[in-house]
């Protein structure tokens, strides 16, 4: 109890206490080797605590809980994975410029990010949310350009009208349920008068993060200014955070809402499709990404959709999103992370380096064999039409495959832009050990993290040899398409 008690503290208070490397400008670069270390506990606890763990604090606002369940802990090993990656990947990259004063954001973003995470009253929950948002603003105006500022200003309005919905959202909720607690919600606002409001202003306000259609417009802004090891963690883990304000506020598993879901379910499909045809139109690799990501959120939107359409679906579908989550994670922080890798000399060298930057990306299309193929069956087993009646059910499936050729064009544009070499940071050794992590997590480490329970038991090297053309002929469209296009290009 204490060991567990001492990692959930740890998780929270060393990236605080980190601040305290900032009060002197010679201890900056000592704060810089730091930031690798800064989620280890939070890493450890994820990986070693069970889903019942719990931290009371009495003295804490209104009252603490932290701990863990199983869709919490799998949400925390990818966030501290990614932070952890992206700050081995920053060591390298970061120059002596506003060291400190990126050093001092990343920490108070980390804190927020891992304290969200692990909340489980809401009065943490929404302290750490805001910090991590309103902290994340010192990473996107970061370099301090006319771009990098102008992106900081669209953030910070929609952050802003993001966090008001939330709070107004949970406050409405808490009173209903006469509770602290996160797990006392969904049932309250199933039942309460005002439901369709609550849902609307919490769909909204976290909406802002997960990149929802109309709210999405930071996002592209946003990654593209940011250094590249923030551009990571913003859509590989801080988007997430999102999706998991959902998860554990709305009446999932209460009570099937099926017009809810169908509004959902296109505002996913929107978001699929709609952020690949813009994707494909940018010219600059993280913009790309960031429309990617818009893509991506999509989907999971699309299953939030499913959810709350279905009650009885609402548990494996949570276990099937946490899993998607992992993987989506992981995949995107390592593309990220490769948009500021130089090309090394020598032919052998450049087709490895292309190799390890394709493959996340074609584990995101669904390649078989990949975390993305796992990911997509997984999808596929639950999202058939006969296990729904609301009325977008019958168009699950065809949803899903234009999403997974969005998705192979969004990777083919990216490998299209990213073919010019990026630039190097102060120390490539670092930048190449950051990089190398995060692709190594996602295309082995993946399949020894901890998957929620509720995940649909499969035999998944079989079950992908069976479903292998299922898998495939997406990303052969979206390749054909790919090369018709740039055939007509090159012919203009």
């Amino acid at each position: 109890m204490f060991a567990s008690n001492l990692l959930l503290l740890l998780a929270i208070i060393l990236p605080l206490a980190s601040l305290l490397l900032a009060l002197r400008p010679d201890w900056q670069q000592a704060y810089r080797y730091c930031l690798p270390l800064l989620p280890l506990p939070a890493l450890l606890a994820g990986l070693t605590l069970g889903p019942d763990a719990s931290l009371e604090l009495p003295g804490l606002l209104l009252g603490g809980r932290w701990g863990l369940d199983e869709l919490r802990q799998v949400f925390l090993v990818l966030t501290a994975t990614l932070w952890l990656v992206a700050g081995v990947f920053a060591v390298g990259y970061l120059k002596v410029h506003y060291l400190r004063r990126f050093c001092v954001f990343w920490a108070l973003t980390l804190a927020g990010n891992l304290g969200l995470v692990m909340a489980q009253d809401i009065a943490s929950f929404y302290s750490f949310f805001a910090l991590m948002t309103f902290a994340g603003y010192g990473l996107v105006v970061h370099e301090g350009s006319k771009a990098a500022n102008h992106a900081g200003r669209v953030y910070l309005a929609m952050a802003v009208v993001g966090e008001m919905a939330i709070l107004s959202g949970l406050l409405m909720a808490a009173q209903q349920a006469g509770s602290g607690l996160l797990a006392d919600l969904p049932a309250a606002v199933a039942e309460a008068d005002r439901r369709w409001l609550i849902m609307f202003l919490l769909l909204a306000g976290f909406g802002v993060k997960a990149g929802l259609p109309l709210l999405h417009f930071w996002l592209p802004l946003a990654h593209p200014v940011a250094p590249t090891p923030a551009s990571a963690v913003l859509s590989g883990a801080m988007i997430k955070a999102g999706l998991l304000g959902w998860l554990v506020t709305l009446p999932f598993g209460e009570v099937s809402l099926p017009d809810w879901g169908n509004a959902l379910v296109i505002l996913g499909a929107v978001g699929s499709l709609g952020g690949a045809v813009l994707g494909v139109r940018q010219r600059r690799p993280k913009t790309v990404l960031a429309y990617s990501s818009i893509s991506q959120m999509g989907l999971m939107t699309l299953m939030v959709g499913a959810a709350l359409a279905n009650a009885e679906y609402a548990g494996p579908l949570f276990a099937v999103m946490a899993l998607y989550v992992l993987h989506h994670g992981l995949a995107k922080g390592s593309l990220f992370l490769s948009t500021a890798m130089a090309l090394p000399a020598g032919r052998g060298g450049q087709w490895l380096l292309w190799l390890l930057i394709a493959l996340p990306g074609l584990s995101l299309a669904g390649l078989p064999f990949t975390s993305g193929a796992a990911s997509k069956l997984a999808m596929k087993e639950l999202l058939k039409p006969g296990n729904f009646e609301f009325a977008m059910a019958p168009y699950l499936p065809m949803l899903m495959s234009a999403g997974a050729v969005a998705t192979m064009l969004l990777v083919w544009r990216f490998l299209w832009v990213q073919r010019a070499a990026a630039s190097v940071g102060s120390n490539p050794a670092f930048m190449c050990l950051g990089w190398g992590l995060a692709t190594a997590g996602s295309l082995v480490l993946f399949w020894w993290l901890p998957w929620p329970g509720a995940v649909p038991d499969k035999a998944w090297l079989a079950t992908m040899v069976h479903e292998a053309w299922s898998l495939f002929w997406p990303i052969l469209a979206a390749t054909v398409i790919a090369a018709l296009a740039w055939r007509s290009v090159k012919q203009r």
